[in-house]
């Protein structure tokens, strides 16, 4: 079958072309065709995915539509073919994660314009790998009703996480699908998932993808009582919170600078303070997480590394694993710089923990869901 997967991200939209078969390689194969684009400079959400599909030139034989979808809250667990019923329970946990799921649900029904109504579509949800987190991992400790009100962890990512941890285990071989290792997502948006026995255990986002590491442009875990006192103090409705805490905190807040790892590390050269400032507190929080999540598997063989500034970024895993030295994990520095091209073990040989650097490849995922709802 051929699978277009749509990735609408916060930043950007990714658009690749599979064609997909039975046996299914956890290793992804190369695209038959992909492209991407910003979302700036288009005028909605619609026009920039016809603009990328307007390069692919046919289409003709498409067979599935596959779509990223960050939040799926409690409603599902596992990925499912888009109905109406699907879209508008999509569109009303728009607002947990207020920079994706609008974005997709436009993605959803501009496919269905390009490429007809009876072309089957999939929803993968981020959240559903993390379906299995224990009730210790995901109630809140606030007031039992939230539970029941739906207010818990649920955790994101989890396509990439599902990957990088199905590659990681055929990367370390023999018995390593029982392997005990944390998956390091970091881009714009950043998160860990503890992976034991190839299921999620532990995570760091939470209710919504706002919890958790320092960001691009998201602040990550903060004191409660900050807000408290901003809307008590400083009048600040929730609309001034929603924009602050999603596109003016993180690498961008503190550094005032840029929300991108690349402009952070040129302006740490140029001996700019607030930008040092913005890596030692994105670094710092990052060992703490990795640090954290260690507890919930009793023990570390494997740390991998994925995402943007994970998969590219030698400065950013430097940083974190020299935090990490009392596990005895040990990087191999001509190994982790420059940053490999390719999937690699990047601990020197004695290494108590492995580092994997994992190129991650959520469309791949989403289209072996395509074929698995399209074979059935």
């Amino acid at each position: 079958m051929r699978a277009l997967i749509i990735n609408a991200g916060s930043s950007t939209l990714k658009v690749s072309l599979f064609e997909v078969a039975a046996n299914l390689p956890d290793l992804a194969p190369p695209p038959v065709w992909d492209a991407d684009a910003e979302w700036h400079g288009h005028e909605s959400p619609g026009a920039a995915l016809d603009s990328l599909i307007a390069k692919m030139g046919d289409r003709k034989g498409i067979d599935a539509v596959g779509h990223r979808i960050v939040h799926g809250g409690d409603a599902f667990h596992e990925s499912v073919r888009v109905t109406p019923g699907v879209e508008a329970t999509i569109a009303r946990f728009g607002e947990l994660a207020p920079e994706h799921n609008h974005l997709e649900t436009a993605m959803i029904q501009a496919a269905a314009r390009i490429f007809g109504p009876e072309t089957l579509q999939v929803a993968a949800f981020d959240t559903a790998f993390h379906a299995t987190l224990p009730p210790a991992a995901y109630v809140y400790p606030g007031p039992y009703e939230w539970l029941a009100g739906g207010i818990r962890r649920y955790g994101f990512h989890g396509i990439s996480h599902q990957y990088v941890a199905q590659r990681a285990a055929d990367m370390l071989g023999g018995g390593a699908k029982s392997a005990r290792m944390i998956t390091c997502h970091l881009g714009n948006g950043c998160s860990l998932a503890a992976i034991r026995d190839g299921k999620s255990v532990d995570t760091t986002m939470g209710y919504t993808p706002l919890e958790g590491l320092m960001m691009g442009t998201r602040s990550g875990s903060v004191d409660p009582g900050i807000l408290i006192h901003l809307v008590r103090r400083g009048g600040y409705c929730a609309e001034d919170l929603d924009r602050m805490l999603n596109r003016e905190s993180g690498l961008k807040g503190v550094s005032g600078i840029s929300g991108d790892m690349r402009e952070i590390v040129a302006a740490m050269a140029r001996g700019e303070q607030r930008a040092q400032l913005a890596f030692d507190l994105y670094t710092h929080r990052l060992s703490a997480g990795i640090a954290g999540l260690i507890p919930s598997l009793g023990g570390l063989d494997a740390l991998v590394f994925t995402g943007g500034v994970g998969e590219n970024s030698a400065p950013v895993r430097a940083a974190a694993c020299e935090r990490l030295g009392f596990l005895g994990l040990k990087l191999d520095g001509g190994k982790n710089e420059p940053s490999p091209d390719a999937d690699s073990d990047i601990a020197v040989a004695d290494s108590a923990v492995r580092v994997l650097v994992i190129h991650t490849r959520e469309q791949w995922q989403i289209a072996k869901e395509c074929y698995r709802l399209f074979a059935a």
